[in-house]
C-alpha cells in the first residue's frame, strides 16, 4: 500500500544528493576501477521501454551477489509458480552483475544507474514496475521518492538496520527514507528491533533470511547425489576417519590448524579450501601438511589430506564434513556460516563473527564453538574425533529448519502468490 506525501524536505534533499553525485561521480571513476567498470556497463546498457500490461512485472535491486543469493530464491520460486511475471533485476556493483548478467529467471539484468532524480525517473519509467524489493540495506533515496511519486509499493526484504555512521547524525532523515516503503521484512529479530526503536511506527515485519530456503534446497540436491560427491572427491574413504572441512580458509586461519594437528594424536582428516586458491598457496600448504595432496592431482584420495585448489565446490564438499571450520574469523569477519549448518554438523569459525548475525546466532545456541588459537582448535578437533559434539550438530540443523520458509511469505503478501 503507497500512502501520504513525502516531505518537501525530501524531495529538496534528494535534488542536492543528484547534484553532489553529478560532481563526485568523476573523480569516483578516475580512482576506482569498479565503479569505473559499472559506469561504462550503465551507458552501454539499452532499457527498452516495456508496454504496462496484465503480466505482473516486478523489479528487485541487489547492491551484489551477496544480496542476489537472497533475491534469488524469490525470483526463482516466482517464475516456477508464474513464469510469465515480468523480472528485471538490477546490480549496483560489477561483481554481481558479472556473475548473474544471463540468470535465467531475470527477463532482463542491469547496471542500476546512480541515485539522481533524472535517472529514477527515466529508469521506473521505462521498466514500469508494480511492485519494488530491494534486498537488505539499499536505501536510493531519490529512487524511492520517485516510486512513491508514480504509486508504486517498494519492500524492503531480508532489512538489516543500515550501520552507516551519516545515520547516527541524521537519524529524522532516515526515518523519514523509511517511510517511503510500503513494508519492510527484516532478515531476523534483532534488526527489527533495531529499526522499531529508531521508528516504531514504520511497517516492520519480523521475518527470516530467504537464503535459508535456498540452502535448504541445494543441500537437499546435493545430499541426494552421491555420484556428485564422488566425482568431485575421487576414492575418497567417507567414514574411515573423521573428516573436518576448513572452508574459505585463509592464511591465519590454516596456520592456526596445521599447528593444532602437532598437538593431538587422533587420526582425522583435513579438507581445505581456501577462500583464494592460488597456486602458490594452496602448494604452500601441501608443503606443510604431511600426507597432503592437491586435489587437481588426486585420481584416488585413500585417506590424504586435501587442499582443493579450485573454487565453486565448497557447498557439495561440506557434504561430507562430519564438522566444519568456517574461515574469515581472524581477519576482517567469517565467512558464511549457513551453508555448512545446513547439514546439520558442528561448527567452529575464529573470533571475529561480530558482522555475521548467522554466526553469532550459531554461537549462542551452541552449534559453533569460537577458536582463539591452536589449543582451541586441538581441543575442538578432540572433541569432535570422540564424538563430543552431537548436540552442536542439532543445533545447526534446527537453526536451518526452523528459519525456512520465508520465500512463501514474500511471495503471498508482496506478490500475491499462494501455493
Amino acid at each position: 500500500m503507497v500512502h501520504g506525501n513525502p516531505p518537501a524536505l525530501l524531495w529538496f534533499l534528494g535534488t542536492i544528493w543528484s547534484y553532489v553525485l553529478l560532481l563526485i561521480r568523476p573523480i569516483i571513476m578516475l580512482f576506482s576501477a569498479k565503479f569505473r567498470e559499472r559506469e561504462q556497463g550503465v551507458l552501454m546498457q539499452h532499457v527498452y521501454r516495456r508496454i504496462p500490461c496484465d503480466t505482473l512485472s516486478v523489479w528487485i535491486h541487489a547492491s551484489s551477489l551477496g544480496e542476489f543469493e537472497q533475491a534469488r530464491p524469490i525470483i526463482d520460486a516466482m517464475k516456477k509458480k508464474n513464469p510469465s511475471i515480468d523480472v528485471t533485476v538490477t546490480f549496483f556493483s560489477p561483481s554481481g552483475y558479472r556473475i548473474r548478467h544471463a540468470y535465467e529467471f531475470a527477463d532482463r539484468v542491469l547496471y542500476l544507474p546512480i541515485d539522481s532524480a533524472e535517472n529514477a525517473s527515466s529508469f521506473l519509467n521505462r521498466i514500469n514496475p508494480d511492485v519494488i524489493l530491494f534486498i537488505r540495506y539499499e536505501l536510493w533515496m531519490n529512487y524511492l521518492l520517485e516510486a512513491r511519486k508514480l504509486a508504486i509499493p517498494v519492500y524492503a526484504v531480508n532489512a538489516t538496520f543500515p550501520s552507516s555512521w551519516i545515520w547516527k547524525f541524521f537519524p529524522w532523515l532516515l526515518r523519514s527514507i523509511l517511510d517511503l516503503f510500503s513494508g519492510i521484512y527484516a532478515v531476523n529479530s534483532t534488526e527489527m528491533n533495531a529499526f522499531k526503536a529508531l521508528h516504531p511506527s514504520v511497517s516492520i515485519y519480523d521475518g527470516n533470511d530467504t537464503r535459508i530456503d535456498r540452502i535448504h534446497e541445494q543441500v537437499s540436491a546435493i545430499t541426494s547425489n552421491q555420484s556428485m560427491i564422488e566425482d568431485l572427491l575421487p576414492g575418497i574413504e567417507h567414514h574411515s576417519m573423521p573428516c573436518i572441512v576448513l572452508g574459505s580458509s585463509w592464511a591465519e586461519d590454516e596456520a592456526v590448524f596445521l599447528s593444532a594437528l602437532s598437538l593431538i594424536d587422533e587420526p582425522l582428516r583435513l579438507i581445505i579450501v581456501p577462500h583464494e586458491p592460488t597456486i602458490d598457496h594452496c602448494k604452500a600448504i601441501n608443503e606443510s601438511l604431511p600426507n597432503s595432496m592437491l586435489l587437481s592431482e588426486c585420481e584416488d584420495i585413500g585417506n590424504q589430506h586435501i587442499i582443493v585448489d579450485s573454487i565453486g565446490n565448497l557447498l557439495a564438499i561440506y557434504a561430507i564434513a562430519d564438522a566444519a571450520y568456517i574461515g574469515g574469523g581472524f581477519g576482517a569477519g567469517v565467512h558464511s556460516c549457513a551453508e555448512p549448518a545446513g547439514y546439520g554438523i558442528p561448527l567452529a569459525s575464529g573470533p571475529h563473527i561480530a558482522r555475521s548475525p548467522d554466526a553469532n546466532i550459531l554461537h549462542q545456541l551452541g552449534a559453533l564453538e569460537i577458536i582463539g588459537n591452536e589449543h582451541d582448535a586441538a581441543r575442538w578437533l578432540k572433541a569432535i574425533c570422540a564424538g563430543l559434539m552431537d548436540h552442536a550438530g542439532e543445533a545447526s540443523k534446527e537453526y536451518i529448519q526452523s528459519r525456512r520458509g520465508m520465500t512463501e511469505i514474500i511471495l503471498r503478501d508482496i506478490i500475491g502468490l499462494n501455493d
